[in-house]
């Protein structure tokens, strides 16, 4: 890739954009499988059911649009749990990052996990992502 810039597709985007395509997919949640989602930790569950129920492994690269939002209410649920604030920028070019500050700076890649989780299965559960975070953060 020498000599070509990669594009940030969520370059601009402020944290309310975050939080917007988060609202948006709650509701298509709703609407497209009946799921109610409240941006608890208690529903990261029922999305890893729903991609198990209605997705296999290596469904990513289709459902890019999916990804986007699933991985901003993941991203949300960090942020509501945990504290933190969403950062799109040069320094995290291939995917935004949900920056907690405490002792030490920590950052966690929700958009990235979701689209792993549609690529490789449950090994990269969002259940198991959460309770990552969680134990990280109580380290700190």
């Amino acid at each position: 890739m020498r000599g070509k810039t990669l594009m940030n597709p969520f370059e601009g985007w402020a944290a309310g954009d975050f939080r917007h395509h988060a609202v948006e997919f709650c509701a298509l949640a709703r609407d497209a499988y009946g799921l109610e989602l409240d941006f608890s930790p208690g529903t990261l569950g029922r999305l890893d059911d729903l991609i198990d129920s209605n997705f296999g492994p290596g469904s990513a690269d289709q459902n890019s649009n999916l990804i986007v939002g699933m991985g901003c209410y993941l991203g949300e649920v960090v942020i509501r749990a945990h504290g933190g604030a969403w950062r799109a920028d040069e320094e995290f070019f291939h995917s935004p990052a949900v920056v907690i500050e405490g002792k030490l700076q920590t950052r966690t890649f929700p958009l990235s996990r979701v689209w792993r989780r549609f690529e490789y299965g449950i090994e990269h559960s969002l259940v198991a992502y959460y309770g990552d975070v969680r134990r990280t953060l109580a380290r700190l």
